[in-house]
């Protein structure tokens, strides 16, 4: 069985990671968006080229690769707030179960089996 204080911890952190949970999810897709500037930036310097060559060349540089690090660093910093956060749902979830099943078998041994509390 959780103990409620581990439950009580579960949900202190889930409301206190609320803000830092948002905070990632806003720099993943800021990171996303400067990844596509940052390419038309790219393709904007060799305008006498075809698209296609423009695309390669943007795709090719520095920059780019850079902006494509910059968003796998902010989906890596978001994924592991959110699978934090699942984690602590899950406790909480498991602990709503385990008193469910606690009040149950409680119950049924006092011989009171389909009654609820306060019947």
């Amino acid at each position: 069985m959780i103990p409620d204080q581990d439950v009580e911890r579960a949900i202190e952190f889930l409301l206190g990671k609320a803000r830092e949970r948002g905070r990632c999810k806003g720099a993943l897709v800021r990171a996303g968006h400067m990844r596509k500037h940052r390419k038309a930036l790219m393709m904007k310097q060799f305008n006498e080229l075809p698209v296609s060559a423009q695309e390669r060349e943007a795709y090719a540089s520095d920059e780019y690769v850079a902006a494509l690090t910059e968003e796998a660093e902010a989906a890596a910093a978001y994924e592991h707030i959110l699978a934090l956060c699942e984690a602590a749902a899950l406790k909480v979830e498991i602990w709503r179960s385990q008193s469910a099943n606690s009040r149950a078998q409680d119950r049924a041994l006092s011989g009171n089996v389909g009654k609820s509390y306060g019947a």
